[in-house]
């Protein structure tokens, strides 16, 4: 095999390995899509389990697919399906949090009885006491240390992902990474 041929099929940075399944989907083939679902399912259901709890995840996924599905026919080839897919769940996640917001608000004083709790932070894992810490931090340095960690998207990707300038994006990777030390140093927020 010629060097040629074998640097077609090398999976570049940056290069989507399911272009052939995005190809099909995008032609309107239900079994691509599907199988496209099959593939990011479990990685998407936990990335906006993460941002917007287990009860209201099967919601935020269903929206997601559908709106995936729906703009499929649009998707332009210049950025990677998986960070489009994780643009559309971030909106939706989003979406979800301003109709949350908007039902019933919940009372800083109450987080607080709640971390007054003699047990609180006993009964914590160590689950709860990162989404505490993340909690803490500023709306869009959580949502870049979310996608990166947690939906495994690179920097460049989440900024495309986002619409957001990859300085920007690194900025915020790196300043969330001081907040958090920061806020795990704070005696009420050791992780276990």
């Amino acid at each position: 095999m010629l060097l040629r041929d074998q640097l077609q099929k090398w999976p570049f940075p940056g290069s989507d390995p399911n272009r052939d399944l995005v190809s099909r989907a995008k032609a309107g083939d239900r079994r691509a899509f599907d199988q496209l679902v099959k593939t990011y399912g479990d990685q998407l259901r936990g990335f906006v389990a993460l941002r917007v709890g287990a009860e209201c995840a099967d919601d935020v996924l269903q929206e997601t697919w559908m709106a995936c599905w729906v703009g499929l026919s649009s998707f332009g080839s210049r950025s990677g399906f998986k960070s489009w897919l994780y643009g559309i769940a971030a909106n939706k996640c989003t979406d979800q949090h301003r109709a949350r917001a908007r039902v019933a608000a919940q009372s800083v004083e109450e987080l607080e009885d709640l971390a007054d709790q003699e047990n609180a932070y006993a009964k914590v894992d160590l689950r709860e006491a990162v989404r505490t810490v993340l909690a803490q931090l500023p709306d869009a340095q959580r949502e870049v240390v979310e996608l990166y960690y947690y939906a495994g998207l690179t920097l460049p990707e989440i900024a495309e992902s986002l619409k957001r300038n990859l300085s920007t994006v690194k900025y915020q990777f790196y300043r969330a990474h001081d907040q958090v030390a920061q806020l795990l140093a704070e005696p009420g927020n050791r992780v276990p």
